[in-house]
């Protein structure tokens, strides 16, 4: 941590106050983390907390939110593969993966750019005199409210990968010795200040924004990053209970009349009330390096659209689809290529099939929720989804069956997504067990979630749930293992709920031993 950290550190505030000058069109200046006497207005807190949102897309297109995280949450499951020429993500996706992965790494750094950030920016709001400069203490309380959203989603994500992880809530100024070389801090101690930070912004932070601001985390975003984690903790009262909460704050499903679930993804839909909280991606070519995501070129494949191909989805996955389900409609099921032929998914995975050589079969389908539709321009146009409504909805189903069994409102919430995609609904009367029902909720979830960042989470839930909690990988080991090209991959001495920790990390925090990794990798 060492390294990482003071390098993140000594430049996190000079980058967020020049991203911040940049994009008011504010004369750029860059000043000392240590000025006090210079960061002295609102409007330097205000760009202190652009600059953490700018974290979220570290490394620009590719960075955290903006491509590798997704790499971690969806090559480990059961949908996404990756290309045999792809060597970091063939690590990932065939469970291969060691603490050298580039990836791992480059997630780990930018999880800790952005809390590093996160703690600059709040110490630098709290020394503002926001009232003396014409502005409010609710404008102040607003902005710590962000910036500790912020530093809770990514706490959220290290807890996720690594389960303990070091725990830093303070700036670089009042680093002691120990800080600079910080030990690994227990999940539950993270999680609970993760939780502290959460209700500390959905206390502080408004309901909404104008339409211009829509990716600024809201009091919404806060009660439903609460109920994800509830969840995971297998607190369910509490995420039924918080879950509500955000059920009563004016967010709605995108209805059929709307486009529905196909029309949510469309590269014009720059803000929708399902959105609780997103990556706000630029919509103007050429943005690819500053403000913008890899999703669309690296969704698709070159005979689509020139995209790189890099998250191919089994065919398998194409086949739980009812053909009458919308939300097929976000797979390559049928296209024309570039050269002029057709590639159709096969007959016995539901596709239309077709003979050569005017009909190439499908060997993969790919993924159409980030559009990909300017050739060779490597900007994707599309807001990445972090949370949306339909997730809180699913959530709340799941605590509540895993509170009363089947359930009347479960049923509801299920079927408010399945209608929408435009299936028939289900009956609680077919649903005799809470494992019954689980299941299904699972598999809905499965086909609404897909590339967004939540199958891996899911399965290590569903496994946790349905083992009573003696066995978190049950269904991971269930799911993926017959996907694993080599099925001996797999082994049950690695614990696949937790990731390495970085090789680079372990060689710069002297904290750490290398058999920290124990357990973690074959």
């Amino acid at each position: 941590m060492k390294r990482i950290y003071k390098i993140i550190t000594t430049v996190s505030v000079l980058g967020v106050l020049t991203i911040g000058a940049c994009e008011n069109g504010l004369q750029e200046e860059t000043f000392s983390v240590y000025d006090e006497n210079t960061l002295t207005k609102p409007q330097h807190g205000e760009q202190g907390v652009r600059g953490v949102y700018a974290a979220l897309k570290d490394n620009g297109g590719f960075g955290y939110y903006a491509g590798y995280l997704y790499w971690l949450y969806e090559y480990p499951a059961d949908a996404v593969t990756t290309a045999v020429t792809a060597r970091q993500g063939v690590q990932l996706d065939q469970l291969t993966y060691d603490a050298t992965n580039a990836a791992i790494n480059d997630v780990w750094t930018s999880v800790y750019r952005m809390i590093s950030r996160a703690n600059e920016a709040e110490a630098l709001i709290k020394k503002i005199d926001y009232v003396k400069n014409g502005s409010s203490e609710q404008v102040k309380n607003q902005n710590i409210g962000e910036v500790r959203f912020l530093r809770a989603l990514a706490y959220y994500d290290a807890t996720s990968l690594w389960g303990d992880v070091p725990l830093l809530l303070k700036s670089s100024s009042e680093f002691t010795e120990s800080d600079e070389n910080p030990a690994l801090t227990p999940k539950a101690e993270v999680e609970a200040a993760i939780i502290a930070d959460l209700e500390f912004a959905e206390s502080n932070l408004p309901p909404s924004y104008p339409p211009a601001e829509v990716a600024r985390a809201t009091s919404g975003a806060a009660k439903a990053l609460l109920v994800r984690l509830y969840m995971r903790r297998g607190e369910w009262q509490k995420a039924a209970d918080k879950a509500l909460e955000v059920m009563n704050k004016n967010y709605d499903l995108r209805t059929p009349a709307e486009g529905g679930i196909v029309s949510l993804f469309d590269t014009g839909n720059r803000s929708d009330n399902e959105f609780i909280f997103v990556l706000k991606s630029s919509n103007e070519p050429g943005a690819y390096g500053i403000n913008s995501n890899s999703f669309g070129i690296n969704s698709t494949p070159w005979d689509l659209n020139r995209g790189w191909g890099s998250f191919p989805i089994h065919l398998q996955f194409y086949s739980l689809f009812d053909k009458t389900d919308d939300r097929r409609n976000l797979l390559t099921g049928k296209f024309t290529s570039l050269y002029g032929q057709v590639i159709s998914v096969p007959k016995e995975f539901g596709g239309e099939g077709g003979t050569a050589p005017d009909t190439v079969l499908a060997t993969y389908v790919y993924n159409l929720k980030y559009p990909h539709v300017n050739n060779y321009n490597y900007a994707g146009f599309n807001n990445v989804t972090i949370i949306r409504y339909a997730d809180v909805l699913m959530m709340r189903a799941e605590a509540l069956n895993e509170l009363n069994g089947p359930n009347q409102e479960s049923i509801d919430v299920i079927n408010a997504i399945r209608n929408r995609a435009g299936l028939s609904s289900i009956q609680l009367a077919s649903y005799s067990s809470k494992a019954a029902l689980r299941d299904r909720i699972f598999e809905e979830r499965f086909k609404e979630f897909f590339m967004e960042g939540r199958r891996r989470d899911d399965l290590i839930r569903w496994g946790r749930s349905a083992s009573n909690g003696s066995n978190p990988l049950l269904k991971f080991k269930e799911k993926v293992v017959p996907t694993l090209r080599n099925p001996s991959t797999y082994s049950d001495n690695v614990d696949y709920t937790v990731y390495p920790y970085p090789q680079n990390e372990i060689q710069s925090n002297t904290s750490l031993e290398p058999s920290v990794n124990n357990g973690r990798v074959k």
